[in-house]
């Protein structure tokens, strides 16, 4: 988490900030591919994939 991450997520079009701020921290770490979580919705605007657990935990599996 540095400042560009902050302000990118301060002025993107998500609705929550904390979930901007995940997005852009995990965007910025260059390692990090999909986002887990049971609220996709609320990650319509990210960049990377977003996945709920059960479905991540699937995708794993086979």
């Amino acid at each position: 988490m540095d400042k560009k991450v902050v302000l990118k997520a301060l002025n993107s079009f998500f609705k929550d900030f904390e979930d901007a701020l995940q997005n852009y921290a995990a965007i910025n770490s260059e390692i990090i591919d999909v986002i887990i979580t049971r609220n996709i919705k609320d990650f319509k605007n990210s960049e990377i994939s977003v996945m709920t657990p059960d479905n991540y935990i699937k995708l794993k599996s086979s």
